[in-house]
C-alpha cells in the first residue's frame, strides 16, 4: 500500500503579518490599479483580502491571480508584500522621466525612440502609454509630410510653400509641448491625434 507525502506548508507562511507588510502590499496593488492591471472592484476586493489577513498565507491570498510567484520564494521574501517599499512618488518620477524622453528622443532618433521605450516598459505604465503616443504622432505627421509633398508634386507652386512650413511648425511644437506634458505626468492627448485616429501602438 501506497502512502502519499502530506503536503507541508512552509513555516513561514504561519507568521503573523507585520504593519510594514500590509502597507507594502496596499501599495503595491494601488500601483497596479494606477497602471490599469487591475479594476476598481478587483482593487477593493484584494484590499479587503490585505486587511483582513492575519499570516503571510492569508496576504499572499490578496495577489491570487495577479502574482505568480512559487510558494517557496513567497516564503524566502520575493512576494511582492515582503519586498522593500519604493515610494509612489520615486516610481512616478521614473515613469515620467521615461515618458519624457520617448516624446524628445525623436528629434535624435525619430520613431525609433519612442518604440525603444514602448518596447522596454511595462504594459499599461504610463511611461508605455505615452511612448505609443509619441510614435503614433510621429508616424502620422510623416504621412502628412509624404502627403503634403506628393501634392505640391503634383501641384507646383509657391501656394503650398507657407502649408508645408506652417506643418512643420506644429509638428515642433506639438513634440514639445507632448514631451512637457508627459514630464509633468499629465495625460495630454494631442490634438492631430484626436481628429485623425491612427494607432499602430496600444495607448491604453
Amino acid at each position: 500500500m501506497s502512502a502519499t507525502q502530506p503536503n507541508h506548508p512552509h513555516p513561514t507562511l504561519t507568521m503573523s503579518v507585520t504593519p510594514e507588510q500590509r502597507d507594502r502590499a496596499v501599495a503595491w496593488l494601488q500601483q497596479a490599479y494606477a497602471e490599469d492591471r487591475i479594476g476598481e472592484s478587483e482593487l477593493d476586493w484584494r484590499l479587503g483580502r490585505v486587511l483582513e489577513a492575519h499570516d503571510r498565507r492569508g496576504l499572499n491570498e490578496a495577489f491570487l491571480g495577479l502574482v505568480q510567484v512559487p510558494m517557496a520564494s513567497q516564503a524566502v521574501g520575493l512576494h511582492p508584500a515582503y519586498q522593500p517599499l519604493v515610494r509612489p512618488e520615486l516610481r512616478q518620477q521614473a515613469g515620467r522621466g521615461a515618458a519624457g524622453f520617448a516624446h524628445f528622443s525623436v528629434f535624435l532618433l525619430w520613431i525609433l525612440g519612442p518604440l525603444v521605450v514602448f518596447g522596454l516598459s511595462s504594459p499599461g505604465t504610463y511611461a508605455r502609454r505615452e511612448a505609443a503616443k509619441a510614435f503614433n504622432f510621429q508616424l502620422l505627421s510623416f504621412l502628412l509630410l509624404i502627403a503634403g509633398g506628393i501634392t505640391t508634386a503634383i501641384f507646383p507652386g509657391d501656394g503650398f510653400d507657407p502649408v508645408m512650413g506652417f506643418m512643420a511648425l506644429g509638428w515642433f511644437i506639438l513634440t514639445i509641448v507632448g514631451g512637457a506634458k508627459a514630464l509633468q505626468g499629465e495625460d495630454w492627448r494631442n490634438p492631430v491625434t484626436r481628429v485623425l485616429k491612427l494607432q499602430v501602438l496600444s495607448e491604453r
